[in-house]
């Protein structure tokens, strides 16, 4: 399941839902589904009649419904919550006919963790690499000193690291997302 695309999907579903219950009281409270349905009694319905003659089967097929809800909840929940599946290896695209070449994703990590490192104006960085061995993609998370440009280190990181990176792979259309972080670290770094 991806959680993103089918978070966004659930929550449209369910904002269309509320949206229509919402339009239905509103409709209902003007006369448009019947003359005196704003001052009837809310229980005195054909629905709350149905419920009432049929309440030795329709409460357990409500609780078992609503069991069931809770688990697709529950499971939406932690697909949100849980991270992307690790690449493993990463297969690297291009001339096959020597056979085929896959680097370790901890190596492509460290390497391009370190060289971010010696950057001007970073604290730490962190590299994950997720998706597949055949289409992975990077989530890279840098934490800057407080005199750190901004601009400019993404702008080198974007032409540096990510274009060695992308080389490395064979992967001119690498997926990466980036994620600067401003501390209050102080460069330790003499210009």
């Amino acid at each position: 399941m991806h959680a993103d695309r089918t978070n966004r999907v659930l929550l449209a579903l369910l904002g269309l839902l509320l949206f229509a219950a919402g339009a239905a009281g509103l409709l209902a409270g003007t006369d448009v589904f019947a003359d005196d349905l704003d001052r009837r009694r809310l229980l005195d319905n054909p629905v709350a009649r149905f419920v009432g003659d049929n309440s030795a089967w329709f409460w357990p097929v409500a609780a078992l419904v609503a069991a069931i809800l809770a688990l697709l909840a529950l499971r939406w929940f932690l697909a949100v919550l849980s991270p992307a599946p690790r690449a493993g290896d990463v297969l690297i695209s291009g001339d096959r006919s020597a056979g085929r070449t896959t680097l370790r994703s901890g190596a492509l990590s460290d390497a391009l963790a370190s060289e971010l490192e010696t950057y001007r104006g970073v604290h730490a960085a962190r590299v994950r690499v997720s998706g597949t061995p055949t289409d992975p993609s990077l989530d890279i998370t840098v934490r800057t000193t407080e005199d750190a440009d901004l601009a400019r280190l993404r702008h080198r990181i974007e032409t540096e690291a990510l274009t060695h990176a992308r080389q490395a792979l064979d992967a001119p259309r690498l997926p990466v997302r980036l994620d600067l972080t401003a501390t209050d670290h102080r460069s330790s770094r003499v210009s």
